[in-house]
């Protein structure tokens, strides 16, 4: 087996600058031999222009020639180029009086029904005959990287500081420490490691992680009124309206609201409990448990045992009566969220299994919408051509689940699986006869022994931290911008299987991709600097590097619980107007579905792109944060300030006789240094053009003012709702000597400005 240097990712079209009449002299060494794996030459020589467009016409799981030997998937089905290769590599092996099958069928040296689909001498020809001497001499390339290094090559990635703050944010809600903003940026990556573990032992980090995998689970669809103990069997759990016994009627409406909740979240907190405790993440579907906490162990009846009867983050496993547990697969909630029918027997449960578990979308697997007038079998799930491609993968699947009621509830079929369905199991395992009474363990452990396991999740976990879900194979090669889009999905879809391999030598730690995720240029990607010439950057060339890297870049829209985080964060408050206010962003009758959202039942994909409503509510944000924090950040001393301590309200820029009074000037360039790193993460050097901007909107705010004041046209009091007159978590009045209700000489508002004004930029409202 020879082993080479990884070839280059990007000569699939890659870019190349055209050197055009650059003159070469004198002798040039011979450049290294170029290493091109099995894996590779197949995609690109044979996959790509022939298989892709000719073969899997008829030899795919719905074409004519379906039963044969030679049955491709298409780029829908994940890991289908590792299939097809194992696919091919049998074929070349086979041979009709000494010659391979994958040469003479094609060719139709012997009958083939497609006729001639390549000629001997040509170049397809040649490339698989190269193909097949491959096979029977692999060829692996080590992997040094360059093909990363030359995708992401004049990309400029956000430093590691800056990464840890962007990480901080986004998996506890809150800026770094000056003690981990040290550690990083003496011990680079590294230490961020060792930062990220610290952060992701904090409870916030699972508060952070059930928002995660509820975008795809959508059990907090069940979180209102008693919607989740509604579900429940009332002969299986006679206890599950307990709390309707407790004479206080405010006691009974909070044990009532808690019980609910726990009973929601059971398939959630299984997900935060299994990383919590540093288990495989295996176990979300191989738990022989259940979660309860005080409040659902009395719904279900169960008794255990709690340090506090009145703590709802205190979960311990407990097993319920009759119930072969397997993790969320078998939890009453999820299986409820996505439900069957007597019709539809498993199908839904199976196609989010695949989904959520296996990478696999099983509805791209067959065009669609079908014309129900084509078709005309008896049994079109199993017989017909268009059916058959999407219902041989989840008919087994959905018979492995067969244990499972329409309501969720554990009872066997009494008369057995439907016949007429394709037999439980899994891909070519059938259910063995001695597990149909616990099918849903035995499907576990299918799954979890299945690379796209780890796939899946790296994938969730993917579009949780960037926002973006991972790309698709372009299947256009007429398209534009095709060799664009398919470098960009190549080099992402590397780093996600680099990523997943990870994943799984770790044990399934899902820490490990988290931190991966992390440290990847698809989380850090701040910007690209070719140092192209006008005219380099009018060529194809230039045009198609900008396709290959248009996927890349870190600033994700922020959803509502994010920003939320985010403005308590850097200001130390939330966007409300007291502690016992609504929370706007949070609120559902407020802005959380306007600005984005989902309710996890009709709304359950959150908005990327911003539209005009909720642009109005960011600047809603902007005035009302700027205004309610401005002052009252003021109230408090100048070290413990998280805004403003490099100055106070009495720094004016400028004396009566419009002098500019240096030291002053200074103090406030630092503080909008302060602030630029706070609330927008940049580190700008105190000259900085941006410094300057925000500089030149203070002063001429405060100008303005100055002047309004001196003519009575501006009222030296600020306007109620900007005064700092109350301490905001005990809703206590403040001091007379701590209250600010004037700005006689209008910095404060002219500080207004400037904050509404970083709160409001692009940076703040994406991260």
């Amino acid at each position: 087996m020879t082993r080479y240097r990884q070839r280059d990712l990007r000569t699939i079209g890659a870019f190349v600058l055209v050197l055009g009449s650059i003159g070469l002299s004198g002798c040039a060494a011979e450049p290294a031999e170029e290493c091109v794996s099995n894996e590779d030459f197949f995609k690109e020589k044979i996959w790509a222009p022939v298989m892709s467009q000719q073969c899997i016409t008829c030899h795919s799981p719905t074409g004519v020639a379906k039963s044969s030997q030679f049955v491709l998937q298409s780029s829908d089905w994940t890991g289908y180029l590792e299939a097809n290769l194992a696919t091919v590599e049998r074929l070349a092996k086979l041979e009709y009086e000494g010659e391979p099958w994958l040469l003479v069928k094609p060719t139709n040296t012997i009958e083939h029904g497609g006729g001639v689909q390549i000629e001997r001498g040509s170049a397809e020809y040649d490339a698989f005959v190269e193909l097949v001497d491959r096979i029977k001499n692999p060829v692996e390339c080590v992997d040094d990287n360059s093909s990363s290094q030359a995708y992401f090559a004049d990309v400029e990635t956000i430093t590691d500081v800056e990464t840890l703050r962007k990480a901080s944010l986004a998996l506890v809600g809150r800026l770094p420490t000056p003690e981990e903003q040290l550690a990083v940026q003496n011990g680079g990556l590294e230490a961020l490691d060792l930062v990220l573990d610290g952060m992701m032992t904090e409870e916030v980090f699972y508060d952070r992680l059930v928002e995660l995998y509820n975008d795809h689970f959508l059990t907090d669809r069940y979180l209102p009124n008693v919607d989740a103990i509604d579900l429940l069997d009332g002969e299986d759990y006679p206890g599950s309206y307990w709390f309707e016994a407790i004479e206080d009627e405010s006691e009974r409406n909070l044990a009532r609201r808690r019980s609910n909740e726990a009973v929601a979240r059971e398939s959630l907190e299984l997900v935060a409990h299994v990383v919590r405790n540093d288990r495989p993440f295996t176990e979300i579907l191989t738990a022989d448990y259940t979660l309860v906490n005080p409040y659902s162990a009395k719904v279900y009846g169960i008794n255990a045992n709690f340090k506090d009867q009145t703590d709802t983050n205190e979960w311990v496993e407990a097993k319920l009566s009759g119930i072969p547990h397997s993790g969320v697969l078998t939890s009453h909630i999820w299986l409820n969220r996505f439900p069957t029918t007597a019709t539809n027997r498993n199908r839904h449960r199976s196609r989010m299994v695949f989904k959520l578990f296996l990478a696999t979308d099983v509805l791209k697997l067959a065009e669609r919408p079908i014309d129900p007038t084509s078709i005309e079998d008896f049994n079109p799930t199993r017989e017909s051509d268009a059916c058959t491609v999407c219902h041989a993968n989840i008919d087994p699947v959905a018979g492995a689940l067969q244990n499972w009621d329409d309501q969720g509830r554990y009872r066997p079929p009494e008369m057995g699986w439907y016949q007429e369905m394709f037999a439980p199991g899994f891909g070519e395992a059938e259910l063995p006869a001695g597990e149909k009474l616990d099918a849903t363990r035995w499907l576990a452990e299918q799954i979890i022994s299945d690379p796209r396991f780890a796939a899946s999740q790296v994938d969730i976990v993917f579009q949780g931290l960037t926002g973006d879900a991972p790309l698709r194979e372009p299947s256009d090669a007429a398209a534009v911008d095709y060799l664009g889009r398919l470098v960009a999905f190549d080099a992402q879809n590397d780093e996600l299987q680099r990523i997943a391999d990870a994943f799984t030598e770790s044990e399934f730690d899902l820490k490990v991709v988290i931190k991966e995720i992390v440290k990847s240029p698809y989380y850090r990607a701040k910007s690209f600097n070719p140092g192209w010439s006008e005219e380099q950057q009018n060529s194809p060339e230039a045009a198609q590097r900008l396709a290959e890297l248009a996927p890349v870049g870190t600033a994700r829209f922020l959803s509502p619980e994010q920003l939320e985080r985010k403005v308590e964060a850097v200001t130390g408050y939330p966007w409300q107007s007291s502690v016992n206010s609504t929370t706007y962003l949070l609120d559902f009758n407020e802005y959380r579905i306007f600005y984005g959202g989902i309710d996890s039942d009709t709304i359950v994909e959150r908005m990327t792109v911003p539209n005009g409503i909720m642009t109005n509510v960011a600047e809603r944000m902007a005035n009302e944060v700027s205004c309610w924090n401005t002052a009252r950040d003021f109230t408090k001393p100048a070290a413990v300030r998280n805004l403003f301590p490099y100055i106070d309200p009495g720094f004016e820029p400028e004396d009566d006789n419009g002098f500019e009074i240096p030291a002053v000037t200074e103090a406030i360039r630092v503080n909008i240094q302060h602030l630029h790193w706070r609330l927008l993460g940049e580190q700008l050097e105190i000259d900085d053009p941006e410094i300057d901007r925000s500089y030149a909107l203070f002063l001429e705010v405060w100008r303005d003012g100055k002047r309004g004041l001196a003519l009575g046209e501006y009222p030296v009091a600020l306007p109620n709702q900007c005064q700092a007159t109350r301490d905001f978590w005990s809703d206590q009045p403040l001091a007379d000597a701590e209250r600010i209700t004037n700005d006689s000489s209008y910095t404060i508002r002219a500080w207004m400005a400037v904050m509404t004004y970083m709160l409001s930029d692009y940076r703040f409202l994406h991260e």
